[in-house]
């Protein structure tokens, strides 16, 4: 089920044409009254303040439910502000139909639905930090990851493709997959980018 959270009088048709079972209401406080089975909560952001924004992420939260925020004009400033708080989908609030579809196929099986550009920022941002990480004495990953592994894993750090990490370790991309596939496995991530994250998480710890 769909909740869609917004103060806009009448709620764009491309969100009832994408979940035509879903339902709108005003406030977050409002959701578990309507919520029936696994739902998903898109908060509608368009006229809020930031203070505002803040109090639905954390009432939001409390649903223990995937987060959608929609934005009338998405930035990276924002999309960090609303993943740390919690959300894991971030998209323009007139996204097209397919796309809301193809966003909540993507949190509903605990994934997170970005923009290229955030990415994009996220794998830059990284970079600087996660060069010596694995090197750090209080993070010692050398229990957890093997020492190709780590490799693997600062590659990834740093930005690189599959392709461009078999190059620079002289290995086949499918030897890559297979690291990435146990890299996965030990630290819990669903993918690169929580793996990115996971890593900053670590090494700003660190710091």
């Amino acid at each position: 089920m769909h909740v869609f959270v917004s103060q806009k009088p009448l709620s764009p048709v491309r969100w009832h044409q994408a979940f035509p079972d879903s339902i709108t209401v005003r406030t977050p406080s409002e959701v578990s009254a309507v919520m029936r089975g696994k739902s998903c909560v898109w908060l509608d952001f368009t006229s809020l303040t930031a203070v505002d924004r803040l109090l639905w992420l954390e009432q939001a939260k409390q649903l223990c439910c995937p987060i959608v925020v929609l934005s009338n004009i998405p930035n990276n400033d924002e999309a960090v502000h609303v993943f740390g708080a919690g959300a894991c989908g971030y998209c323009h609030v007139l996204a097209a139909v397919n796309q809301l579809r193809e966003v909540a196929l993507v949190v509903e099986h605990g994934g997170y639905w970005v923009g290229s550009s955030f990415i994009e920022r996220v794998l830059q941002l990284s970079a600087g930090h996660m060069q010596d990480v694995m090197h750090t004495e209080e993070v010692d990953c050398s229990d957890l990851l093997t020492e190709r592994e780590q490799m693997v894993a600062r590659e990834v750090a740093r930005g690189a493709t599959n392709r461009e990490i078999a190059s620079s370790l002289e290995i086949t991309e499918r030897t890559v997959k297979a690291h990435l596939a146990s890299i996965f496995a030990k630290t819990g991530a669903r993918d690169r980018i929580q793996l990115v994250l996971m890593l900053n998480h670590l090494s700003s710890t660190t710091v």
